[in-house]
């Protein structure tokens, strides 16, 4: 996080942002699954965007405010929010295109990664969070524009770090690794070799889970491959 970005964060939670801090970000051993046809990409992205059957997931539109999506508009690539429904139709309109240029190739090129970031605050601060959504109790985060940037910078340079960690491993160990990897480590590392494109990405910080004091939040990737 650049100085003038840390700035800007600190003042958003002074003016009451909720204090959410990046920790680390976790590849879990299933974090890969083939998406195997066109409907089954379609209800994903339908669902990681809240939109058409899935727009009931969205309680609070303050909350969807917190994710963070990609988006595809004349061929630019840019992240950014949309709380309301109309914003995030938008991109699943635009991602939609985006895939019609794309063409996927259904037949194990296709692959969805869910990696697992983890968040830190203080007991005080989560519970002033909580809250109850019929009859459950849950919890509203309210995190600024900039903090948002800065907690979604973080989770992708994390994921740059893994992949770094394990190109360095497979470099030293040859190729013993790779024989003993499954068959997404080449994704793990992010090999551009295997990399096509990017379909979509998106941080999801309106579907959070606390145990023990630390809060999960889930960063999707959508990869299709050579």
């Amino acid at each position: 996080m650049t100085k003038d970005l840390k700035t800007l964060v600190a003042k958003e939670i002074e003016k009451g942002s909720t204090p959410l801090k990046f920790n680390n970000l976790i590849v879990p051993a299933e974090a890969f699954r083939e998406i195997d046809s066109k409907a089954r990409l379609v209800n994903i992205l339908q669902y990681l965007l809240r939109v058409k059957e899935h727009k009931k997931l969205i309680w609070n539109d303050t909350l969807s405010a917190n994710n963070v999506y990609m988006d595809v508009f004349l061929g630019k690539t840019d992240f950014h929010r949309a709380a309301l429904i109309t914003g995030r139709e938008e991109i699943y309109r635009h991602i939609n295109w985006y895939g019609g240029k794309l063409k996927p190739d259904y037949n194990g090129k296709t692959v969805i990664e869910t990696d697992i970031c983890t968040f830190s605050i203080s007991a005080e601060e989560l519970e002033k969070s909580k809250k109850t959504y019929e009859g459950k109790d849950t919890y509203a985060f309210y995190l600024g524009k900039y903090q948002i940037r800065s907690l979604y910078a973080d989770c992708l340079e994390y994921r740059q770090m893994v992949a770094r960690d394990e190109r360095n491993a497979h470099a030293a160990d040859g190729d013993t690794q790779q024989a003993a990897g499954d068959k997404y480590r080449e994704l793990v590392r992010l090999n551009d070799d295997v990399i096509r494109a990017v379909l979509f990405q998106c941080l999801l910080l309106d579907d959070l889970r606390v145990e023990y004091g630390t809060v999960f939040a889930n960063l999707y990737t959508i990869y299709l491959l050579n």
